[in-house]
């Protein structure tokens, strides 16, 4: 698969999901010596079931490093004021094994068969149908392969995540304007009252998404970067607070704690995009994937996960 596939402008979200669900591991690999109650709750909070069609007839056992698979959904749900459930603007698919980690970007748009819904379907009309369970269930027959987990992020808990970290310094190569704040070239800072207007802007850049991805890194980064000098545990406790009261998961406290002791090479990371093509059907844009491109991402992923 080309290098280029992972530029499409169709993965907004997955910097800042894949981001924060770092920070997530991060964070609770760091408190589970000092703060062990502190992240156990803030795990058990983001609890939450899914039942849905498992294509495995054994679960993973992590505590043997066998490879496993994670569904990541970032929903617009909280953003700007938005209650209802949203949409999953980010779909992302990540194998995960104890040397790496292949993250497979898919297209909202994608065009699929959605069980229940006849007709042409968005494949992140799934979760808007019939929720997380809808999702799993679409995206676990599309690609092929075994879901053992979710993760689903909404992006309330970027403005709620920068509160509780502080402000941040980057570099911004572009004066720009948006939602009322106003960025300059140079070193600004983002905070929680202008992170959203920073992250979110394309329209006044000519690299349209290129440029509000490289923007979300820079945040991202930064963000990381301050998590990991905090020793406050007053800090932590309110990160912790954040990231849980934000994400839903069915991964367990046992979970994560399997994952930041023995999946360490997880953050190598292999980055892939399902390549589609844009398409008019019936007054309606899709991304239309051909066999030969699905057979090749299901493939990668099949190889991955070590599964036939």
């Amino acid at each position: 698969m080309s290098n280029h596939h992972h530029h499409h402008r169709k993965h907004v979200w997955w910097k800042w999901l894949l981001g924060i669900v770092c920070v997530f591991l991060l964070v609770d690999g760091v408190v589970l010596a000092k703060f062990y109650f502190s992240a156990k709750d803030a795990v058990d909070r983001s609890f939450k079931k899914v039942n849905y069609k498992k294509k495995r007839e054994k679960s993973v056992d992590m505590s043997k490093k066998q490879p496993f698979s994670v569904l990541l959904l970032g929903s617009d749900t909280g953003e700007y004021g938005r209650t209802y459930r949203g949409r999953t603007d980010t779909i992302m698919v990540a194998a995960v094994t104890s040397s790496q980690t292949t993250l497979v970007s898919i297209p909202r748009d994608t065009l699929v068969h959605i069980e229940g819904h006849p007709g042409n379907n968005k494949i992140n009309a799934a979760y808007s149908y019939d929720g997380m369970t809808g999702a799993l269930n679409t995206i676990q027959s599309y690609l092929d392969i075994p879901i053992d987990h979710y993760v689903e992020l909404n992006m309330k808990g970027l403005e709620q995540l920068s509160n509780a970290i502080g402000p941040v310094q980057v570099d911004n190569d572009l004066e720009f304007t948006n939602l009322g704040k106003h960025f300059s070239k140079g070193t600004v800072t983002i905070d929680s009252s202008n992170i959203l207007a920073y992250t979110r802007m394309r329209y006044e850049d000519t690299r349209g998404d290129y440029g509000r991805q490289m923007r979300q890194r820079l945040v991202v980064q930064a963000m990381v970067e301050k998590i990991a000098s905090l020793g406050s545990l007053f800090k932590y406790q309110k990160i912790l607070n954040v990231i849980s009261s934000n994400m839903k998961t069915d991964l367990t406290f046992d979970d994560v704690k399997e994952i930041a002791t023995g999946y360490s090479g997880a953050k190598n990371i292999k980055q892939v995009q399902l390549q589609g093509k844009g398409d008019m059907i019936d007054g309606v844009s899709y991304e239309v994937v051909s066999q030969s491109e699905l057979q090749s991402v299901q493939k990668t992923l099949k190889d991955a996960l070590n599964f036939k």
